[in-house]
């Protein structure tokens, strides 16, 4: 069984045919460089998440910067939508559309060394790819993430968190200075010192106001090799208490952890980078696990942390929702009241992740996030067979409950997941920013050229909305 299609985007275009000739997104004329090939189009129909299924009316492949502002000012003048999309790999559908042009970033790859500090990466390359370039420097960016198909552009325009999130919190605040392509065209180099505004609205901004084509990325030194601990605890306070001393230290370069419903045990992946010999003992004394479920030592300091692409696959449906939580929470996330183990498939069917993170350097004010120098990352993360899409549903619909909970003790939504909020919950959600944000919208997209993808910037509220 296959997610409903838009019958708008699933149409042949009266003009294309789907034979691959050029199209006409709107009937006042031609964008070249667009294809309304069938097979191009149904290649992005999807997201990671499965959930939807839009059919773009046409795709176009960027290779630069110039490219991209092309097309937007094309966008402008004819009037039409655009939807950029970079590994594809959201859940909500915020990467598909079934109208207009859809941009696929991808070619826009190129990595660059930029001295001991920055890396400069276009917004299409994979972040896989970064750790590559970086291959003898000794020099890693701050924050990876965990899976290393993911974009640069696409992390940067929701959060990007990973191993080392408890240092350096979230990799929208470990970018030094972006290129960006606005609404209407413009290219323009923004910072915290030059541009400020436009640089605070694309940095977890969803897309809405902006390309992210190039990006310069902090790096920090990097071990010649990490050792990987795997601990199992059956204690949860006893897994709290390490948590969090954990997460207040120095002891490990690298922490995440899980919390197995099923099983009802925690597990502790910590890493520690070294240059020579290691003494487990000393780097584990203190902590009171139950057990060493396993331990790694590998050369691979920057792919070692990612789960390899095998680990996911595209054929499955993947309801997916993470929530930032206040940092008090942790014993009650970790007890999981709402997470009912009959509708939650066993592992490795299912992942409920813990990252503690680091709020101190995260300056994106789109990154929504609970008061206080730490928070915690809290996933429910699920994959369902490819022939069980109802009961992928019925997960969705259970995990929104599960949402109204966790934002009801003070949690925000991380906006990679399938959302699903409604004009009033989008006010809720920003907060004090929702109006900034609806500013730099008509600042910086003043043609709503981005597609809203349900975000309300730009958009009037409907006349029930209590904000009308």
């Amino acid at each position: 069984m296959s997610p409903p299609e838009n019958t708008l985007g699933g149409c042949e275009h009266p003009d294309g045919g789907g034979d691959g000739r050029r199209i006409r997104v709107t009937e006042r004329g031609r964008t070249p460089g667009a294809s309304t090939n069938r097979e191009d189009r149904e290649a992005r129909s999807y997201d990671f998440g499965r959930m939807t299924r839009r059919i773009p009316e046409a795709v176009a492949t960027p290779t630069s910067t110039g490219a991209v502002a092309g097309f937007v000012r094309r966008a402008v003048e004819d009037g039409f939508q655009l939807t950029i999309r970079g590994g594809g790999h959201s859940q909500g559908g915020q990467s598909l559309t079934d109208r207009g042009l859809l941009l696929d970033m991808t070619a826009l790859d190129r990595v660059e060394l930029q001295g001991p500090d920055l890396v400069r990466a276009q917004g299409g390359a994979q972040w896989g790819k970064v750790v590559d370039a970086l291959h003898g420097t000794r020099r890693l960016p701050r924050i990876l993430t965990d899976i290393g198909e993911v974009t640069v552009g696409g992390t940067l325009s929701a959060g990007g968190m990973g191993t080392t999130s408890h240092r350096y919190g979230a990799q929208v605040g470990q970018v030094e200075q972006l290129e960006v392509v606005t609404g209407t065209g413009e290219r323009a180099l923004c910072s915290a010192t030059q541009d400020k505004d436009l640089f605070d609205a694309v940095r977890s901004g969803q897309g809405q106001f902006g390309v992210i084509t190039d990006a310069w990325i902090r790096l920090r030194p990097a071990g010649s090799r990490v050792r990987l601990y795997e601990l199992r605890y059956r204690d949860l306070e006893r897994f709290a208490s390490d948590l969090e001393s954990c997460a207040d230290g120095d002891r490990f370069d690298h922490l995440r952890a899980e919390a197995r419903v099923h099983e009802c045990e925690f597990i502790l992946y910590a890493g520690i980078e070294h240059d020579e010999n290691l003494e487990d003992a000393k780097a584990l004394d203190g902590l009171r696990y139950d057990e060493v479920a396993y331990t790694r030592d590998t050369a691979r300091v920057g792919r070692g942390l990612m789960y390899p692409s095998w680990a996911f696959s595209w054929r499955h449906y993947h309801p997916w929702r993470d929530w930032f939580m206040p940092w008090d929470t942790l014993r009650t996330l970790l007890a999981q009241p709402w997470l009912d183990p009959d509708w939650v498939p066993r592992r490795p069917g299912s992942w409920t992740g813990v990252y503690p993170v680091s709020s101190r350097e995260i300056d994106a004010p789109l990154f929504m996030r609970p008061p206080g120098e730490r928070v915690i990352s809290y996933s429910i993360l699920t994959a369902i067979g490819q022939h069980h899409l109802e009961r992928a549903d019925r997960l969705a619909g259970k995990l929104e409950e599960v949402d109204r909970t966790l934002v009801g003790l003070g949690g925000k939504s991380y906006l990679s997941g399938g959302v699903r909020y409604g004009f009033d919950e989008w006010v809720q959600h920003y907060g004090d920013m929702f109006t900034k944000a609806v500013g730099w919208k008509r600042e910086f997209d003043p043609h709503r050229v981005f597609r809203g993808n349900g975000l309300p910037f730009g958009a009037d509220p409907p006349p029930n909305s209590r904000s009308a």
